[in-house]
């Protein structure tokens, strides 16, 4: 995702969940080639041996906590797991990964009997299949969704999504479609939408709750944050649904801002 290997992003997790722990040899893991891959794009700080096999973790570096945290909001859009149940399940999907290289069937995941929350947790959101003994994992296997979750193949859906989203449609008929003529706008910019939505004949926490929407969606266009931007899209289509008079001024900035985005 965004750059990174599967097996990278696992790492990524796994040095950021553990950053602030006293666990700092990361050797037994069995992904030293990708810990060192991201010390050498100064994602993080470790120490290795002649052979690269020694991973000893040092620290996280400000390029690392930035990738992490934009591919770690990607994925709590896609499924709002908690970040240890995420981590987990960016583990087990490299082991799925590589035994599915390998075995015909079914490719098993390990469990780990420490952790049969965050099991239960990724079964719920689908993300694992977990055959249950005695109320723990016996035997876990990874599920497509679960290998679109850790790929980051869902960014497709979520491009589709900004495109399919329209803030027209949710507009009640039986609102008054009357618009007051200051609002309109002939230069759709930030500046004249909020200027319009000043001069509103309207209740002031509305008019300010618009304005905070449509700022935070000028923000993630101008950011290219796809995520970002599906959720403010999705504020503004909310705050449209109460006011005819706010649809027509915000409608035009919406249009705006999605080729600001996808251009």
């Amino acid at each position: 995702m965004n750059g990174l290997s599967l097996i990278q992003e696992a790492a990524l997790a796994y040095a950021w969940m553990n950053q602030d722990s006293n666990t700092r040899d990361f050797t037994n893991l069995g992904i030293s080639e990708a810990f060192i891959a991201l010390k050498n794009q100064r994602m993080i700080e470790m120490q290795t041996d002649w052979e690269h096999s020694l991973v000893m973790f040092q620290s996280m570096l400000p390029a690392g906590s930035e990738h992490y945290d934009k591919a770690r909001k990607a994925r709590r859009w896609f499924k709002p797991v908690s970040d240890e149940a995420d981590g987990l399940m960016m583990y087990l999907a490299v082991q799925d990964e590589e035994k599915r290289k390998s075995e015909d069937r079914h490719a098993f995941v390990s469990v780990d009997f420490d952790k049969d929350t965050y099991y239960s947790e990724l079964s719920r959101c689908g993300l694992l299949n977990v055959q249950w003994a005695d109320d723990s994992p016996y035997l876990v296997t990874v599920t497509d969704e679960g290998r679109i979750y850790a790929n980051g193949w869902f960014q497709e859906r979520m491009d589709e999504r900004i495109q399919s989203i329209s803030v027209a449609p949710v507009i009640n008929n039986n609102v008054s479609a009357k618009a007051n003529a200051e609002a309109e706008i002939g230069d759709v910019t930030i500046g004249a939408t909020v200027g319009a939505l000043l001069d509103l004949d309207i209740e002031q926490k509305l008019k300010d709750d618009a304005q905070e929407a449509v700022k935070n969606l000028e923000k993630a266009a101008k950011d290219k944050n796809k995520e970002k931007f599906a959720e403010k899209l999705e504020k503004v289509a909310s705050i449209a649904k109460s006011s005819a008079e706010i649809a027509s001024i915000v409608l035009p900035f919406v249009q705006i801002a999605i080729k600001s985005l996808i251009g």
